[in-house]
């Protein structure tokens, strides 16, 4: 089977990332599978290529009905057959891609773990031609994960259930133990282990811990630094969330929150407006940034210590996923660490309890080691680096200028903003136009789908029309991110864009 034609059919891309070709292989040739794929590895793509390879439904279980549905949404405008089962859609709707799945429809139908496990879902699973179970986020399955969820326990039924259909396991953060908690509890034989290294050298990782009201003078010196691409900033509650993104306006930026208490359409329009970038900076709480495909994120701030390396992981993962730098910072307090060692105390069951103050003992020494930060995630992940210094932490002397200056409060802020968003203007002005104008198409077209707008095109995608200016719809499909499906469905309204 030719997989490069289709990676490039319906997705534009003319070669795999590192370890996908393996997984994806592994799959079609009926294996199980274990695959930890650090933040930005293309793990998405390792379940979806299969299966768009297969004459079957393969299910995909994921505990985000919002990354579902955009994951959904992108699949069907490159050309692949592709649906989500959840209680949030009409009745009538769940009936008709009940039917299209029984009928062979379907490539991939996402449920969530809660619906996947009811004796009567199950039971339907058995009239669908099955091509393979991917599980999502699989650390959620193992009480030695930093997010362990019990719906996920009940996954081990798909093995008694359908012990002839291969199950892959995705993860982007698992220590050795949870990967080998992961395999028994899905009761995976013999499977393929793919494990990418957990070492993404374009991340600059900077720790610093900050006095009493200090904080709020170095994130301000930190977004007046970082000029380009966009900024995501871990806040530690939804008030912290609130009054950040409120304090980040006051000051002139262009900032917006999110956080799981918001109305959901304000919350989308929101996650709409950072992933357009129409405003650069987004203030979120943990619920915000699983499954977020935007890879021009240029630092990742948290203002609170996580409760684990593992969470930190992730969540700093979401910068430079383009591979090109970018800074993850973690400015936090004494205090932050008081709050966690609060929550532990509040654990009634003593196992969990123990499992907290480990996760808790590994972040205090992250932070406060003088080791490489870049090798401290690697061992911690099981991972040995041949090298003692990266050369790209604080530790290893990788400290920017912002965070070397005492920190002082910034005069004149409204005009520092006004200085930044000036500085970080393209320099062609004809080719800011057509930015301009394609993301202006992008957003209209993604309103008229209802679907995000990264769902039409990425920025990276955008970014490569406006240097090439494609006249055909041939020389479009030269551009990365462009297949044929996509090229067959906008390529010529995005060709009268380019012509102007």
């Amino acid at each position: 089977m030719d997989l490069l034609k289709l990676l490039e059919k319906h997705w534009g891309y003319t070669q795999f990332r590192p370890k996908q070709e393996s997984v994806v292989r592994s799959i079609l040739e009926g294996r199980d599978v274990a695959a930890i794929m650090p933040t930005g590895g293309g793990k998405s793509l390792c379940y979806q290529l299969p299966a768009a390879a297969m004459d079957r439904v393969s299910v995909v279980v994921s505990p985000l009905i919002a990354l579902m549905q955009d994951q959904a949404a992108h699949l069907e405008t490159a050309g692949i057959p592709a649906a989500v089962l959840n209680s949030s859609i009409a009745y009538e709707e769940q009936r008709a891609i009940m039917r299209r799945a029984e009928r062979g429809e379907l490539r991939l139908l996402y449920v969530s773990p809660e619906r996947l496990v009811r004796d009567d879902v199950l039971a339907w699973l058995m009239k669908i031609p099955l091509g393979f179970f991917a599980i999502d986020e699989a650390h959620c399955i193992s009480e030695w994960g930093h997010e362990f969820r019990p719906e996920y326990r009940k996954l081990r039924a798909l093995r008694e259930w359908f012990p002839k259909i291969p199950i892959a396991a995705f993860t982007a953060s698992a220590t050795r133990a949870v990967r080998h908690d992961i395999v028994a509890q899905l009761k995976l034989r013999d499977p393929a282990k793919i494990t990418m290294s957990f070492h993404r050298p374009n991340l600059r990782y900077i720790v610093h811990e900050c006095a009493a009201r200090e904080q709020d003078r170095r994130l301000e010196a930190a977004l007046r630094h970082y000029t380009e691409g966009n900024l995501i900033v871990y806040a530690p509650t939804i008030s912290a969330v609130e009054e950040t993104a409120a304090l980040l306006r006051s000051k002139g930026f262009p900032a917006v929150a999110y956080h799981g208490q918001m109305d959901t359409a304000k919350r989308s329009r929101n996650q709409e407006i950072w992933m357009t970038g129409e405003k650069r900076v987004l203030v979120g709480t943990l619920a915000f940034g699983l499954g977020i495909n935007k890879p021009d994120v240029r630092a990742v701030i948290h203002l609170a210590l996580p409760k684990s390396v593992e969470q930190y992981y992730q969540e700093a993962g979401r910068a430079g996923r383009d591979g090109l730098p970018a800074d993850c910072i973690l400015l936090w307090q004494k205090r932050d660490a008081g709050l966690l060692v609060h929550f532990i105390q509040q654990l009634q069951d003593e196992d969990e309890k123990q499992r907290a103050w480990k996760r808790y003992h590994a972040m205090r020494k992250f932070v406060e080691g003088e080791e490489c930060r870049h090798r401290q995630i690697c061992l911690h992940f099981g991972e040995t680096p041949s090298w003692a210094s990266c050369g790209a932490c604080d530790v290893c002397g990788a400290t920017p200028d912002w965070l070397r200056k005492p920190a002082k409060a910034a005069a004149g802020s409204k005009l520092a903003a006004a200085e930044v968003r000036k500085k970080a203007a393209p320099k062609c002005a004809s080719e800011n136009d057509l930015r301009g104008r394609l993301k202006k198409w992008r957003t209209e077209k993604a309103k008229e789908l209802s679907v995000p707008a990264f769902v039409i095109l990425h920025d990276a995608t955008i970014e490569a029309i406006a240097e090439r200016a494609p006249a055909t719809v041939e020389e479009l499909m030269e551009v990365k991110g462009i297949g044929k499906a996509k090229a067959e469905k906008f390529g010529e309204a995005i060709l009268r864009v380019v012509s102007g």
